[in-house]
């Protein structure tokens, strides 16, 4: 296995387009690490300078300690995937998977006994004989992983390797893409746009935004501890809630919006200072304003309630003019009127309270 390391690594084109800037982080042996992030990011840029294909302006790239900067391409012992199947279509799956092996110089002998084990390893031992037109789209993926596992790949690279599947067999396919990487003992770095495929498949994701690592964390910490306002906004969705911080000094702050006093979790914010509260759509709780005092919550107008399915959505208006989004299941059992008085409770442990943003926030998550 492997740990790579990236130090300061900026990569420009041309004179002044910088694709990746300051890129600082470690992949540790083993580890399953998902890039997501808006196009033009630098999700493939960084994939690409993994590869060698391209070198860093400045900045290095480590292997296990072992700087990258003179090592070609073949000798870093890297395996691709691709969305677009790379295999050969003249050549049987078993002469795919041969391919590399024959061409490090392997022994006929050692060469059959790889191809039996990534064979197995990948579950199409049955199809060996066949050549690529005879094969479905996941046997395709199968055979290119099949390929890697043979050429004795401890780095495994992946650029949308699941984007030319369907939804169903996408999602099947993710599990068995990640225990094989697991049990292969492999380092693999997975650059998809799927969030959803990130979050199930990785032991940690980064979130990308200009060229810049914003975050990267496991997917619960993305999802439930986001450290970073673009985080809030780029993964799944959140409103954010605008205010004044009231009180600081306990371990639950108070924030004032509109004319409503909410607490939520302080995470370091200073009284008198503007703060956007960011805030799940799922972890809103939205009830009539005939319930029961709900004691952290803001009065609304329900716009519209939307069914979307196993969810519905309610677009409410809050007192201070801002529009919010609910995501409630599809089974709640009140079906919302528009125009309809609402309180819109908030958890304060599920909140993330930012400092609010000099060029405000829709400047501030431009992607």
């Amino acid at each position: 296995m492997s740990e790579i390391r990236f130090e300061d690594v900026t990569k420009i084109f041309g004179r002044s387009v910088e694709a990746v800037k300051d890129l600082s982080f470690i992949i540790e042996d083993g580890e399953y690490v998902s890039l997501i992030g808006p196009s033009g990011c630098g999700k493939t840029t960084t994939l690409r300078l993994l590869a060698g294909t391209i070198l860093p302006t400045k900045g290095q790239i480590f292997f296990n300690d072992q700087p990258m900067e003179n090592v070609r391409i073949q000798d870093r012992n890297i395996g691709f995937v691709f969305q677009h199947f790379a295999i050969f279509p003249h050549m049987t799956v078993r002469e795919n998977i041969a391919y590399g092996p024959t061409v490090r110089g392997r022994s006929r002998k050692e060469i059959e006994h790889l191809v039996e084990t990534a064979l197995k390893s990948v579950q199409i031992g049955d199809k060996a004989e066949l050549y690529p037109d005879s094969l479905s789209a996941p046997d395709w993926q199968k055979t290119a992983l099949a390929r890697v596992l043979a050429s004795e790949a401890e780095v495994l690279l992946l650029d949308e390797p699941l984007g030319a599947l369907d939804q169903k067999i996408r999602e099947e396919f993710q599990l068995f893409l990640r225990d094989l990487v697991k049990k292969e003992k492999l380092t693999a770095i997975h650059v998809t746009h799927d969030q959803a495929e990130a979050l199930t498949i990785s032991d940690r994701v980064a979130v990308m935004n200009k060229g810049k690592l914003i975050q990267l964390g496991t997917p619960a910490d993305l999802i439930y501890h986001p450290n970073h306002l673009f985080t809030s906004f780029f993964v799944g969705e959140s409103d954010f809630l605008e205010g004044v911080v009231i009180d600081d000094t306990k371990k639950e702050a108070k924030v004032r919006i509109g004319q409503s006093i909410i607490k939520v979790k302080n995470m370091g914010v200073e009284k008198g200072k503007r703060v956007a509260v960011a805030v799940r759509r799922e972890f809103f709780q939205v009830e009539q304003i005939s319930t029961k005092d709900l004691s952290n919550s803001l009065p609304g107008i329900v716009i519209e309630d939307q069914f979307l399915g196993l969810l519905r959505r309610v677009r409410i208006k809050l007192e201070n003019q801002q529009i919010i989004e609910a995501k409630i299941h599809a089974k709640h059992p009140i079906n919302f009127k528009e125009n309809e008085k609402v309180r819109v409770n908030i958890e304060p442990s599920i909140t993330r309270c930012f400092d609010y943003p000099k060029e405000g926030i829709a400047s501030a998550l431009e992607m």
